[in-house]
């Protein structure tokens, strides 16, 4: 079979392919150490949801009599590692979007569609984060099922993280905004 060989310019590499490769170039990159609360947040909590799927996995198939807290823990923490991680997420830009409406427009309208569309989910975060807030304070009295700890814990967690997720949102697009929209080769650099 013959191996499919790799254009060795962006010329050669055909439509849409050529789009994705574009966008896969101009991503800003966060240099190595850069990290911030959420990041370390992120990082404590992943290892300590990773020791108790571990002890979970351990007791469970090697000791033949698993713990009851254990899967009660795990599914909390994963909760927790989502909406802290979503902060990291757009802090860097890298949310799950449709871009492929704003490809089409030009530089100028585009730069304004999404700043709207930021506006948008940004106001979306912040409402989250105040429902969350309700929901924590409403549980906070609730034990959860197998630990003798209040459930609104895990809501303050999520809380912080829709939080930090709104500001760090909020941030990006406003940076994005400032730099505005640098035009495509197709569309050429200007006069």
């Amino acid at each position: 079979m013959a191996e499919k060989q790799i254009p060795a310019n962006d010329d050669a590499i055909p439509g849409y392919e050529r789009l994705l490769h574009q966008q896969e170039e101009a991503e800003l990159h966060e240099p190595p150490g850069d990290w911030r609360i959420e990041d370390w947040v992120v990082f404590a909590i992943f290892w300590v949801l990773a020791a108790v799927v571990f002890l979970q996995f351990f007791t469970r198939y090697v000791l033949n009599d698993s713990i009851a807290w254990t899967e009660e823990i795990a599914r909390y923490l994963l909760i927790c590692v989502t909406f802290v991680g979503a902060a990291m997420a757009a802090r860097k830009g890298t949310h799950i979007a449709l871009e492929l409406a704003l490809y089409v427009l030009p530089p100028g309208p585009r730069r304004w569609l999404r700043i709207v569309l930021s506006m948008v989910a940004v106001a979306f975060f912040g409402v989250a984060a105040w429902l969350c807030l309700g929901i924590a304070q409403a549980m906070w009295y609730q034990p959860m099922v197998v630990v003798d700890l209040p459930l609104g814990l895990v809501y303050y967690v999520a809380f912080f993280g829709l939080v930090l997720t709104t500001i760090r949102f909020a941030w990006y697009a406003l940076t994005q905004f400032r730099a505005g929209e640098t035009p495509r080769e197709s569309e050429g650099a200007g006069p």
